[in-house]
C-alpha cells in the first residue's frame, strides 16, 4: 500500500470532495480517485460512499481513515526527527588520527576552534594508518589524520590538506648524548616502529650509505612509546619532530645532527571532495592554525 494513496484517501476525507482534494494535493481528481481505488482493491471494502455530493464513510472507511490519520502523524514525526538528526550531524565532525597528531597537534586547534562554535561537538580516535583510512573510507570519520606517505592509498574521491610540515628525527636522552652524533648509533640501539611501517627501510638505506649496521631491538607503535623507550636511557628513538618538539619529555631530549639524515614529511588531513560546511571550515582552520606557537607541555622534577 502506498504512502500517497493513504495520504489522498485522508485528504479526500477532510475535504469532502475530490476536486477540493485535489487542488490541496496539487493532483488532478483522476489521480485521487485512482489511489482510493487501488486502497479498496486491495483491502477488498468500499470505503468511500457519496450521497449526492456529500461524502460518507463506510466502516471499513471509517476504521481505516483513522489508521490513516495515525499514519500521517507518525511519518510526519518521522520527518522531524530526521531533519533534528541531521541537523545535530551537522554540528558534529569525527576526526580519525595517528596517535602522535591526536596528542600534540589537535587538542590546541580543537579548543579554538570550538571557541568559535560553541555548538560544535568533535570527536578523536587515535589509531594506526589503516583504521584511520578505513573510518573515513566507510563514513566512520569526516577526517582523517595521517602522513603524506599515504595519501595514495585512498581513491579519488578524497583529497588531502596539509596540516603540517614535519621531518623524522633521532633523538637520545640529554644525559645519555656524548658526540660524534653518528658514533652515538653505534653505541645505542634503536627504537623504531614495527618493521611493517615506512620508515624503518629509509633509516637502514641511510645507515647502509654512512657504513653503519644499526640495530633495531625495540619497536612501538606510537612515538610517545618511543620517547618512552629513549627516556629508559638505553635507545636512542626516531620520532616526528613536532613530537620531540612538544612532547612533556622536550627539554630532556637531544636532537641528533646526523649527516644526510634528511625526511621530509608532511601531516595531511583526508577528506571528502565535497565536505559538509562545518568539516570544510575545521580543515580550513586546521590548515591555517600556527603550531610554531606552541610549547612543550612540560615535564614533572
Amino acid at each position: 500500500m502506498r504512502f500517497e494513496a493513504v495520504h489522498s484517501f485522508a485528504s479526500l476525507v477532510r475535504a469532502g470532495s475530490y476536486p477540493a482534494a485535489a487542488e490541496e494535493l496539487f493532483l488532478s481528481p483522476t489521480t485521487i480517485h485512482g489511489h482510493v481505488k487501488s486502497i479498496e482493491e486491495e483491502l477488498g471494502v468500499t470505503l468511500v460512499v457519496f450521497n449526492g455530493r456529500k461524502l460518507e464513510l463506510s466502516r471499513a472507511g471509517s476504521r481505516f481513515f483513522a489508521f490513516a490519520e495515525q499514519m500521517l502523524a507518525e511519518r510526519a514525526k518521522l520527518e522531524r526527527d530526521i531533519r533534528g538528526l541531521s541537523r545535530r550531524d551537522m554540528g558534529r565532525i569525527r576526526i580519525a588520527s595517528l596517535h602522535g597528531p591526536s596528542v600534540y597537534l589537535l587538542p590546541p586547534v580543537i579548543r579554538a576552534f570550538h571557541a568559535r562554535h560553541p555548538d560544535s561537538k568533535i570527536a578523536v580516535t587515535a589509531n594506526g594508518v589503516g583504521e584511520c583510512e578505513a573510518a573515513l573510507v566507510s563514513g566512520l570519520a569526516e577526517i582523517a589524520i595521517i602522513n603524506d606517505l599515504h595519501i595514495n592509498e585512498l581513491s579519488g574521491e578524497f583529497e588531502a590538506t596539509t596540516v603540517s610540515e614535519d621531518r623524522m628525527e633521532m633523538v637520545v636522552r640529554a644525559d645519555c648524548y656524548e658526540p660524534p652524533d653518528l658514533k652515538l648509533l653505534t653505541r645505542y640501539p634503536l627504537a623504531l616502529q614495527p618493521g611493517t611501517g615506512v620508515y624503518r627501510p629509509i633509516v637502514e638505506q641511510w645507515a647502509r650509505r654512512q657504513g653503519l649496521t644499526l640495530e633495531a631491538p625495540f619497536e612501538h607503535t606510537s612515538f610517545d612509546g618511543l620517547l618512552a623507550l629513549a627516556m629508559q636511557g638505553s635507545c636512542i628513538a626516531m620520532v616526528g619532530s613536532y613530537v620531540a618538539r612538544l612532547s612533556p619529555y622536550a627539554r630532556h631530549l637531544r636532537i641528533l645532527d646526523l649527516p644526510h639524515f634528511s625526511f621530509e614529511r608532511k601531516v595531511v588531513a583526508m577528506h571528502s571532495k565535497r565536505p559538509d560546511p562545518l568539516t570544510a571550515e575545521f580543515v580550513r582552520f586546521l590548515s591555517e592554525f600556527d603550531f610554531s606557537a606552541l610549547r612543550p607541555f612540560g615535564f614533572p622534577e
